[in-house]
């Protein structure tokens, strides 16, 4: 009567597991759940233009500083030779922008970076 005992709590528990496994939900909102920052389709005028005005780029960086970025040609100088994301995300070997602030909203960099790997197309 105890074997059977034993055999009947083995049972009951592989099914309780079988039960529990066989309910398992996987919801890819909950899995990877997006950081509401949309980075498709970036434009220059729209997106880029705004996110530099906004946090003070274009009001230090212009027709008189050494690094102007009035424009899109010179924007875009900036952006080949990889001085544009490599100061607004901090890297190491860049000066690090908005100078003596802390880092621009991930957001924003994550824009800007999308952006540039499109090509950083004047439109």
């Amino acid at each position: 009567m105890v074997h059977q005992t034993t055999k009947l709590k083995i049972f009951l528990v592989i099914l309780f597991i079988s039960i529990l496994s066989g309910c398992y939900y996987d919801n890819s909102e909950e899995l990877y759940p997006s950081n509401g920052c949309d980075v498709l389709n970036m434009s220059y005028s729209n997106d880029i233009i705004p996110i530099l005005t906004n946090n003070g780029c274009l009001g230090c960086h212009n027709d008189v500083a050494t690094l102007d970025l009035n424009g899109y040609d010179d924007i875009k100088k900036y952006v080949d030779n990889g001085i544009l994301i490599g100061s607004i995300k901090h890297n190491t070997g860049f000066r690090p922008m908005p100078e003596g602030s802390v880092k621009m909203n991930q957001c924003l960099i994550d824009k800007i970076e999308s952006w540039i790997n499109n090509g950083a197309p004047n439109n």
